[in-house]
């Protein structure tokens, strides 16, 4: 039994932008860890001034940092050294997960570093299991670093619903830094994907195996929106849609409890074959489906794996256009022999096809995505430090030159129209009607939003 768990989201500055999003993952390890200390607090140091030193007592025993993203490294690595060497640290999350030695070695404070899913692993430690028996763990003894055989991947739990109780701060929509006065929540349903698109690496774990899609009953994902009152809840699922029948019995359940909120999705264009599952979808509340249209063009289609053509897109737009929610585009440009007339395709593509809102990403290689093989393939191309490949042909800033002249001859007035019809019908409009006096602030951060994103 610990006396005091301190749980730490330890970004600051970098993440400014993403603190409409609480930190589910740690929430989730705060349900395993509560039953097992006598105090737990969960600190998200985006929504604070203090540091993680300030929030340690003189009964803390555990620390826990969360390290997802590469982004302010040296800044968590000073957060993480600043705790005594007589407290227990262990660190977990994807970044971590991928050089747990480089963080042992520069964190001599830290005990251990979970690799992968992490509320098995932090259970057994709950439960006094010595490191040494723990699968899926990286661990410091003495002077020398261990690295166990890794677990095994665990599904999510029905039980364990995130420790939402903790919470010291309220979640809520935010738009170029910019509160909307909206309360906003996020839920886990599924973990994994079946597919395997050459660009993504979320079909994957951390060490390159390959994940299946696995998801929580239905009865439990409804109980758990029950229990939350924010109106606007983002599912965090990297396929919500996977199993459609299932989708079917979960907005059934919303209907029968009467659970009244709006919710955002990700999704593949597959689900314009079932519009009985899309009409109950629309009934539920769902009011944005994100869904990876990616290209234009075939040829890039089809060295991405997408699984479909852009005559198919069209096909399945002929169904998702006339519904209710909104479509969210996720398009990639800087593709491998794309030329910059393809790129610019994306715009009249996108408004042919009647999408609501796109976003725009620069090709990243992902460890595992198979990317770096590709790019080596190809002279002309190259992998920056930070991940995103460019050409010679067409440099990283030249390629964020062609993004904002994308937005531009997408995001027309007619197109602002179009939004402001559909977050009326799907009843998104509707959430943020009792806050009608931040409106004004709402449209110039949507203007500022178009042409930086």
């Amino acid at each position: 039994m610990f006396r005091h768990v301190l749980c730490v989201y330890p970004y600051r500055r970098g993440l400014k932008g993403w603190r409409f999003c609480p930190p589910l993952g740690l929430e989730c390890i705060g349900a395993v860890i509560e039953p097992h200390t006598e105090v737990l607090d969960i600190i998200d140091l985006r929504k604070e001034r203090n540091r993680t030193i300030d929030f340690l007592r003189p009964e803390t025993d555990l620390v826990c940092f969360s390290v997802n993203w590469d982004r302010e490294v040296e800044f968590m690595r000073e957060e993480i050294n600043s705790v005594p060497p007589d407290i227990s640290t262990i660190l977990g999350g994807r970044h971590s997960t991928l050089d747990p030695e480089d963080w042992l070695v520069r964190c001599p404070n830290v005990n251990a570093v979970v690799r992968g899913d992490g509320e098995e692993v932090i259970e057994d430690v709950c439960q006094g299991v010595p490191f040494e028996k723990i699968p899926g763990i990286s661990f410091r003894n003495g002077k020398e670093i261990f690295h166990n055989p890794k677990r095994r991947l665990g599904a999510l739990s029905d039980h364990h619903f995130p420790s939402r109780n903790l919470r010291r701060y309220t979640y809520e929509v935010e738009l170029e830094n910019i509160g909307m006065g909206v309360e906003h929540d996020l839920v886990s349903a599924s973990r994994g994907c079946p597919f395997n698109c050459t660009y993504c690496s979320f079909n994957r774990n951390p060490w390159g195996d390959k994940r299946n899609w696995t998801g929580r009953s239905p009865e439990s994902i409804v109980e758990e929106l029950a229990q939350i009152k924010a109106p606007l809840v983002s599912f965090t699922d990297d396929l919500f849609t996977y199993d459609m029948d299932r989708v079917g019995r979960i907005c059934d359940l919303i209907l029968a409890r009467g659970i009244r909120k709006r919710y955002l999705i990700n999704a593949r264009l597959e689900i314009a074959r079932r519009p009985d599952v899309l009409c109950k979808m629309e009934r539920a509340g769902v009011a944005v489906i994100l869904l990876g249209i990616e290209s234009a063009h075939d040829k890039t289609l089809r060295s991405m794996r997408k699984g479909f053509s852009t005559a198919k897109i069209r096909e399945y737009f002929e169904v998702l256009r006339n519904r209710a929610m909104i479509m969210h585009g996720y398009f990639i440009m800087g593709n491998i022999g794309e030329s910059v007339e393809d790129m610019m395709q994306v715009a009249p593509f996108a408004h042919d096809l009647g999408v609501d809102t796109l976003s725009i990403a620069l090709l990243r290689n992902e460890q595992y995505s198979g990317l770096d093989e590709l790019v080596a393939q190809n002279q002309a191309y190259h992998i920056a430090p930070n991940g995103k490949i460019y050409s010679d042909h067409c440099s990283l800033k030249e390629l964020k030159r062609l993004r904002q002249r994308i937005y531009k001859k997408f995001y027309t007035k007619r197109q602002g129209l179009r939004i402001l019809n559909k977050a009326h019908r799907s009843g998104l409009l509707k959430v943020f009607y009792k806050h009608i006096f931040q409106l004004p602030a709402f449209f110039q951060a949507l203007k500022r939003a178009w042409k930086i994103v």
